[in-house]
This record gives C-alpha cells, sequence and structure tokens, in this order.
C-alpha cells in the first residue's frame, strides 16, 4: 500500500532555530527548525539560499505543503516558471507539475543523471520536489556533485574540456520508441532542436566551475573525432558516477528537496516495480 501526505490546513508555529546539518561530507544538507507551512522571514529565506549556494542540495522532512504553498516556499529561491510544458501539473496551480510513476507508468529519463530541461537555452537554476505518495520502500533520489566531478578532473584535461562544446538533445538517450511517449517527444524535438552548450560551465554566483554535459541529453561533443567524443563523455560521465560525490535521499511523506541544477546533477533509482509515486516538481527561472 502506498504512503499518503494529507496536506494539514492549520499547524502548531515551531520555535526551533534554524539548523543546517551537512548530509555527506561533500553534497548536501538537511534543514531542521523550520516549518513551511508558514511564511518564511527574510533572514530565514536569506540564510537558505546561502545553505543552497553551499551544499548544492537542501533536504527537509515532515512539511505539510498544499500545492500553493508548495510554490510559495520554491519563490523562497527564485522565481517559478515552468520549463517543460509536456509534464502534467496541478489543474489550480500550473507552476507545479506532477511527476508520478508506477502503475503502469515508468518514467525511464529520470533514471539516468541529468541536470533539469539542458535541453533548452534556459534550464532552470533550482529544482524543487516534494513527496506527496510514495511507495512503502524503494524509490530514492540520488544527486552527485558536478562542481566535485571538475574539481577531479586533471588540471590539464580540466583545461581542455573547458575549450570544448557539445551538443544537447531533448532526447539523447536512446531509449525504445513507445506508443504515447513518442508522439510527446516528437513535438518537444519539432520545438526543441539540438543546442550547442559549452563542456564546462561557471556558477554566476558562486564563481565554481562545473561539468555540464549529462548521460540524458548531451549526444556528442563537438570538433572531435566520435571515438574521442565518446571517450570524453563516458570518462565524464563515470566521474559524475562516482559513490564519492554522491548523496542518497530516502523519500518520506512530507519530503522536500531543493537543488541548484548547475551545482549538481540527479537521478531516480526505480526499485519499486508498480507502486504508486508522485512527487510535486517546480523549476526556477
Amino acid at each position: 500500500m502506498s504512503l499518503v501526505l494529507t496536506a494539514t490546513a492549520e499547524r502548531p508555529p515551531t520555535f526551533h532555530a534554524v539548523e543546517v546539518r551537512r548530509h555527506t561530507p561533500l553534497l548536501g544538507a538537511t534543514v531542521t527548525g523550520v516549518d513551511l507551512s508558514r511564511e518564511v522571514d527574510a533572514a530565514t529565506a536569506a540564510r537558505l539560499r546561502h545553505a543552497l549556494r553551499e551544499h548544492g542540495v537542501l533536504f527537509f522532512r515532515e512539511q505539510h505543503l498544499t500545492p500553493r504553498r508548495f510554490l510559495d516556499v520554491a519563490s523562497v529561491f527564485g522565481e517559478p516558471l515552468r520549463h517543460n510544458p509536456y509534464i502534467p501539473s496541478v489543474q489550480e496551480h500550473s507552476g507545479v507539475e506532477i511527476i508520478e510513476s508506477g502503475a503502469g507508468k515508468r518514467i525511464l529519463a529520470n533514471e539516468a543523471w541529468h541536470a533539469d530541461v539542458t535541453w533548452r537555452p534556459d534550464p532552470p537554476k533550482a529544482t524543487a520536489l516534494y513527496a506527496v505518495e510514495l511507495p512503502p520502500l524503494g524509490g530514492d533520489t540520488v544527486w552527485t556533485s558536478a562542481t566535485g566531478a571538475y574539481a577531479s578532473l586533471d588540471p590539464l584535461l580540466a583545461a581542455y574540456l573547458e575549450t570544448l562544446t557539445a551538443v544537447n538533445f531533448v532526447d539523447a538517450s536512446g531509449h525504445a520508441r513507445t506508443p504515447g511517449r513518442d508522439e510527446r517527444l516528437d513535438e518537444l524535438r519539432a520545438k526543441y532542436p539540438p543546442i550547442d552548450v559549452p563542456v564546462i560551465k561557471t556558477h554566476p554566483e558562486t564563481g565554481q566551475k562545473y561539468v555540464f554535459v549529462t548521460e540524458l541529453h548531451t549526444t556528442y561533443i563537438k570538433g572531435v573525432s566520435r571515438t574521442t567524443s565518446e571517450s570524453l563523455l563516458r570518462l565524464l560521465f563515470g566521474v559524475l558516477a562516482d559513490p564519492v560525490l554522491h548523496a542518497r535521499f530516502s523519500w518520506r511523506p512530507g519530503s522536500l528537496a531543493i537543488w541548484d541544477n548547475r551545482l549538481v546533477q540527479h537521478r531516480a533509482i526505480h526499485d519499486y516495480g508498480d507502486q504508486r509515486r508522485v512527487l510535486y516538481r517546480a523549476t526556477l527561472a
């Protein structure tokens, strides 16, 4: 049986000081002492934004959020904007996308390392996910540090990669064609042709360099042979897959994760069969 979170209209205030604790030595932090069902004051909002830049991804537990309040919380970190209108959304709040799997639905794309919507020239700077309905076990999400991946490269190789350009496309995964999914992908392919992207980018706020190519959306590296392109991408994807760079999060009803879409990449773990899993998603301009 799935676990379902019911949003509560009235909740008692919390008076604990906000605490930010590292999730792993390198990546992520768990935030306690804040009730996000209530308005976040300016000082707390500033601290949360600073923590996001410092840790890459923030985790919150036992938050009781309606779709409207979920959007308000996302707004603490930026302007919610639907980057992928092909994902279904909550009827009353179109900025709240519904990520649903199980019961015959499986989102294969989520199982490859990626940063969100990097097939568009204006990908979101951050993403928020909120657990609504979960299987009893499984369904974790894993993040990897794109800045840590860059830092682990040999300096000479890193300098070379900074000179290269790759091509990102909405459907670079090579998954088998399936009914229903293909019609949506055909629309996306027509509307969003392949785009050139730097292999390495620089974060505009922190100044950190990070790996920008992803398993899900990068097709090849320009200006080099096919063999070289495949070898370089295989190397970079291997670095991103290093568990030392990872932060794994086990969802519970009321769990919330917010991450910087530039500092990290992520993937879902589909180990729960056909059991239902539903999360709300918001992406930030």
